[in-house]
């Protein structure tokens, strides 16, 4: 009879204690999943802002080949297709240009960005011809003053979005 008696006074604890520790372990592992997610998410936000870099490098150094081989002071006197001249009154000409039209930026011409892991939206680039002269320590005579240019490399994340903005000046 005494096990009929402890029967009749148990109230149901142990079941809400039991629910209440499932419920606490449910939202931890919810919590767990989310962390997850998130760490993979800046991950692979990271990912792409290293392959816009390193794209946007390429692009730097094909610029810097184009400046070797190609341009003359006319190309730049139209400030457009991503030649331009630098304004003394104004100042730089690159912060009004929008890097997404074609018509204002040079193509890559370097590797193919292929070889870069990952997919990779083309680069964009402008170079902007700041003047001529030689600095102090040159030891140059003024009929050899070179060029100075500054370029201007526009990297984008595999989603398209600019994400890396690189900045040259070269002589």
């Amino acid at each position: 009879m005494k096990t009929r008696s402890l029967r009749k006074e148990q109230s149901g604890v142990v079941l809400f204690v039991a629910l209440m520790l499932l419920v606490i372990l449910s939202m931890i592992g919810v919590t767990v999943a989310r962390m997850q997610t998130v760490e993979e998410r800046m991950a692979r936000n990271e990912n792409n802002r290293q392959l816009a870099t390193q794209a946007a490098e390429a692009a730097l150094r094909d610029a810097e080949y184009q400046l070797l081989v190609q341009p003359t002071v006319g190309t730049f006197s139209t400030n457009t297709g991503g030649y331009y001249v630098v304004s003394q009154t104004t100042g730089s000409m690159i912060s009004g240009v929008n890097f997404s039209v074609p018509a204002n930026v040079l193509p890559y011409n370097g590797p193919a960005l292929s070889l870069v892991p990952g997919q990779v939206r083309t680069p964009t680039i402008a170079i902007e011809l700041v003047g001529f002269g030689a600095v102090p320590g040159d030891g140059l005579t003024p009929n050899q003053e070179p060029a100075t240019y500054r370029i201007t490399v526009q990297g984008y994340d595999a989603d398209g979005t600019p994400s890396v903005q690189l900045q040259e000046v070269y002589r």
